[in-house]
C-alpha cells in the first residue's frame, strides 16, 4: 500500500469542504506555507506540541477554518493568546477584507509569528506583544474596537469572556473554540450564547469540536 501523499493545496480545499467551509485554491496556499513555517520555527522556539505535519493540518488548519461555519463575516479581528496564529491567520485567509491582529504577550512567539508570516509572504496581519487582558487599558484605541475576538485554546470560556467583553463593539462577537464533552454557557459576562457548531476533524487527528459564538448585547 502506497503512503498517502502530503496535503497540497487542492487537496486542503477538499477536506475544507468535506468539513463544510469553501476555501479558495490561494488561501489554501498561503495557510499550508504558514504551517510549513510555524512546523519549521517549531524545531527551535516550542509554538506547538504538534509535530507531524499532517496532524498539524488537521488540528490547526481545518480546526481553525471551521470558523466559518458560524456565518459571521468579520471586518476588525483580533485573535487573543495566539500562540502560532492559529486561529487567527486563517480567518483572516478567509476573510482578506478583514483587519486582523494576533495579540500574545509572549514576544518570542509573536517574533516568531512574524518570521512565519515573511516566510509564507503573507501581508494584512498585524502583530503585538501584549497581554490582552490589559490591552483595553493600556491602548484607547482597542476599547469596544473589535466586531470578532478569537480565542483558541487559551483560557476557559470565563476568563476569555472578561478579556474579551473591553475589547468587543456592541453587537461583536466572542468565538471560542471548545472540547466536544465541554458544556456550553449560556451567558457570560455581558455576552449571549448565540450559536454553537459541533464538527468532526479527519483522520489523522479525528475528534470532535465544538465552535461557541457569543454576541455583546451592550453594558460596559
Amino acid at each position: 500500500m502506497s503512503e498517502a501523499q502530503p496535503t497540497c493545496p487542492n487537496s486542503l480545499v477538499a477536506k475544507a469542504k468535506e468539513l463544510g467551509v469553501d476555501l479558495n485554491p490561494d488561501a489554501a496556499e498561503s495557510l499550508l506555507r504558514y504551517l510549513d513555517a510555524m512546523l519549521t520555527v517549531n524545531e527551535h522556539i516550542n509554538l506547538t506540541a504538534i509535530r507531524d505535519r499532517e496532524a498539524a493540518v488537521v488540528l490547526h488548519v481545518l480546526d481553525s477554518i471551521a470558523f466559518d461555519l458560524l456565518g459571521l463575516h468579520p471586518r476588525n479581528l483580533v485573535d487573543v493568546g495566539t500562540g502560532n496564529g492559529f486561529p487567527g491567520v486563517a480567518v483572516a485567509a478567509l476573510h482578506p477584507r478583514a483587519s486582523a491582529l494576533l495579540m500574545d504577550r509572549t514576544g518570542k512567539k509573536i517574533r516568531a509569528i512574524g518570521t512565519c508570516l515573511l516566510t509564507a509572504r503573507i501581508g494584512g496581519i498585524e502583530t503585538l506583544q501584549l497581554d490582552a487582558a490589559q490591552a483595553p487599558g493600556l491602548r484607547r484605541e482597542f476599547r469596544r474596537a473589535f466586531d470578532v475576538v478569537t480565542a483558541r485554546a487559551v483560557g476557559t470560556p470565563q476568563a476569555m469572556a472578561e478579556v474579551a467583553v473591553p475589547l468587543l463593539a456592541p453587537g461583536g462577537h466572542l468565538v471560542l473554540w471548545l472540547d466536544a464533552e465541554l458544556e456550553v454557557p449560556e451567558r457570560l459576562e455581558n455576552l449571549t450564547l448565540e450559536r454553537v457548531v459541533t464538527y468532526r476533524l479527519p483522520e489523522p487527528a479525528a475528534r470532535t469540536r465544538k465552535l461557541a459564538s457569543y454576541v455583546r448585547r451592550g453594558g460596559r
